[in-house]
């Protein structure tokens, strides 16, 4: 088993879900982003919260991967210390470590979500705000350390993310806020979702 892992070609490996976990992140704190937007309503506000978890949760583990074929690959091989332990690693500790902290960062985000209605609305909204300095790391740690960051098309991809989630940011901040529901109103969807719930046990 070992030797078939050994044999496949890591090193691409390693490249293309380091990509493709950024690609995901980015779309899943993008959806985020305009999912918070005031016009959403109903079943395209639930889809698309749908939408931006399945990213945010595929992006994490697909980083998780990298991380992980980073210890078995025999081209630059890493110890578990060094992919665990934040700034650990022998090459390029600070980038190295930025992608750890970063894993983590999603980790934590994806469990708070988990349980955010025992956190409460507002520790979980503080918390969730994370997700732009732990999407940063994960830009810094891939362009900066990615051997592939040089590539045309794979630099403007880089760019163009970074214009995405600076632009809906401006964006989001721009709009005027929703209008707060009423609190009675609030408590008559709670009990509708609940007794919705136990009809459809």
């Amino acid at each position: 088993m070992a030797e078939w892992i050994t044999s496949l070609p890591l090193w691409g490996i390693i490249r293309v879900l380091g990509l493709i976990s950024y690609l995901s992140l980015t779309l899943g704190v993008c959806l985020g982003i305009v999912y918070s937007f005031p016009i959403w309503k109903g079943k395209v506000k639930a889809s698309m919260y749908k939408t931006h978890t399945f990213f945010t949760i595929a992006g994490t583990a697909l980083g998780l991967l990298h991380g992980v074929f980073t210890v078995v690959d025999t081209y630059m091989p890493f110890s578990w210390r060094e992919v665990l332990v934040p700034f650990a690693a022998s090459h390029s500790p600070f980038l190295n470590g930025l992608g750890t902290l970063a894993g983590y960062g999603m980790l934590l985000l994806i469990f708070t979500s988990d349980i955010r209605n025992k956190l409460g609305k507002i520790v979980w909204r503080s918390i969730h705000l994370l997700s732009y300095p732990i999407w940063l790391m994960a830009f810094i740690h891939g362009y900066f350390l990615g051997t592939d960051s040089s590539l045309h098309d794979i630099g403007l991809m880089y760019f163009y993310s970074l214009v995405a989630i600076v632009l809906l940011t401006f964006i989001r901040f721009a709009l005027p806020p929703g209008p707060k529901a009423d609190p009675a109103r609030r408590r008559a969807d709670r009990s509708r979702r609940v007794i919705n719930g136990r009809a459809a046990e």
